[in-house]
């Protein structure tokens, strides 16, 4: 794998939903450790693991990958992932290019899928500027069909499929929001028929591949961005969603 191109995982060693989620064992290994093997599966240089916590730096000199220790004030719940990339990134050196993004939450990735991913982007660098694995939204479920209440003073909330911000910050702010969003309708604008809702995906967590001069222009999405439909895979925010990924794992076995 090219040296223009880094695998950064990110792993606070702090988690509250799931007490210190990314240390924790899952199938007999630290859940970030999945997510290390997934990109030396895929053959990358550099592997980074970004944390604050000794333990997790450990674990990554076990598998011989490279650590960035994250300054405190990054470690919080209320940082973005963006704010961190935005830090982070351009410490390394050299800066990479491209930048593949493996979260630790989404352990069960297909190290094939993650290799096709980077194929697609890589052959429509001029086309796009980043790739995101999706999943589709079921029906029952879609944005089109769902009605939002309405705030106080009547302005529709804005739910967002892949963003930064709430657009209703652009109208407190005055500053433009960046990043493509979803916005709700109101009962007497929805569309009844499924057959005429567009198509729609949900990001599942699993890869987010950025060029790094996306982080300068506000995100690391930028402005044309390629969906690439996987078959779906856990992504661990929750309790039930551990459960979940240890019975996965119980099942093949």
């Amino acid at each position: 794998m090219s040296n223009n191109i880094v695998a950064f995982i990110p792993a606070r060693g702090n988690s509250k939903t799931i007490y210190e989620k990314n240390l924790k064992l899952l199938g007999g290994k630290p859940l970030v450790a999945w997510s290390i093997e997934s990109a030396q599966h895929c053959g990358f240089e550099r592997i980074i693991v970004n944390t604050e916590d000794s333990r997790i730096i450990e674990i990554a000199s076990q598998y011989n990958v490279f650590t960035q220790v994250r300054d405190q004030r990054l470690a919080g719940d209320n940082i973005s992932m963006y704010e961190l990339l935005r830090s982070e990134i351009f410490k390394i050196d050299p800066v990479p290019d491209i930048v593949l993004l493996l979260q630790p939450t989404s352990p069960f990735r297909n190290h094939t899928f993650v290799n096709i991913a980077l194929s697609y982007l890589f052959a429509n660098l001029e086309k796009y500027d980043s790739l995101v694995s999706v999943e589709k939204v079921p029906d029952k479920y879609h944005p089109y069909a769902m009605i939002l209440e309405n705030s106080p003073d009547k302005v529709i909330l804005f739910r967002k499929l892949i963003g930064l911000k709430e657009k209703l910050v652009s109208r407190i702010t005055g500053k433009k929001f960046v990043g493509p969003s979803l916005s709700g309708f109101s009962i007497s604008q929805r569309i009844t028929r499924r057959q005429d809702m567009p198509q729609c995906w949900l990001p599942d967590g699993s890869i987010y591949i950025f060029k790094t001069e996306n982080l300068k222009k506000g995100s690391l999405y930028g402005e044309k961005v390629m969906l690439l439909e996987s078959e779906g895979t856990i992504n661990i925010n929750s309790q039930e969603d551990w459960e979940n990924a240890e019975q996965i794992i119980q099942n093949k076995s």
